[in-house]
């Protein structure tokens, strides 16, 4: 009745397309992170059906027919007799349990009622999630602009710091005793000219006489 090939479809497409039936869904809730207990809690997937159903489309009538090796032809048969079966069931009050999916049947008003294999399912054991050191281990490091590795980081702030020049001390304390020197000189002397000169009086000298009387 091919209930095991149209379950594996199911399984790698996430979705199967049951005219007269419904959509049966596969949904996938991501793993999250359980940070006090130092976890990470698996994938959960829950299987639905969603009364609306869509035509299946040629691409799997060609799945179809490869995994049954027949042509394409008498895959649409085969799928149309396998719908026609499973709603004659269930019209007829049988409960159809499709291994791997879940239990069809006939609700009050007629409706098709489902009741899912995995609701909120939990396939996976849960995954230590503590952060691992690695010694010596090397990881790109964002610089500004640039990136630079763990390591050139590192040798970079180990390196001892280069000594400062004080040049710029050496002039600053000779133009210090510059100005004490001058303030010193100028208090002692005043600022009289006469006190940045030669003390000393000049004399005129007596010319001697450039001409000579006549008797």
């Amino acid at each position: 009745m091919m209930y095991g090939e149209l379950y594996q479809y199911f399984i790698q497409h996430k979705q199967l397309p049951v005219p007269g039936i419904g959509t049966f869904l596969l949904e996938r809730k991501p793993a999250t992170a359980d940070f006090p207990n130092k976890l990470i809690n698996p994938p959960v997937y829950s299987i639905s059906l969603k009364q609306a159903s869509d035509a299946p489309t040629k691409k799997f009538f060609i799945w179809l027919a490869a995994i049954l090796n027949i042509s394409d032809r008498d895959a649409v048969i085969r799928f149309n007799d396998f719908i026609f079966d499973l709603k004659r069931k269930i019209t007829e009050g049988d409960r159809v349990h499709w291994n791997g999916v879940g239990v069809l049947s006939s609700g009050l008003g007629g409706e098709i009622r489902f009741e899912p294999e995995l609701k909120e399912t939990v396939l996976e054991a849960p995954v230590k999630a503590e952060k691992v050191l690695r010694e010596n281990a090397s990881h790109s490091v964002r610089v500004g602009e640039d990136e630079k590795t763990s390591t050139e980081m590192i040798d970079y702030f180990s390196q001892p710091a280069e000594k400062k020049k004080y040049w710029w001390a050496t002039a600053l304390v000779i133009i210090l005793l510059a100005i004490m020197f001058i303030g010193w000189y100028l208090s002692a002397h005043g600022l009289e000219t006469s006190a940045a000169g030669n003390g000393q009086r000049l004399q005129p000298a007596e010319s001697s006489a450039t001409y000579k009387s006549q008797p």
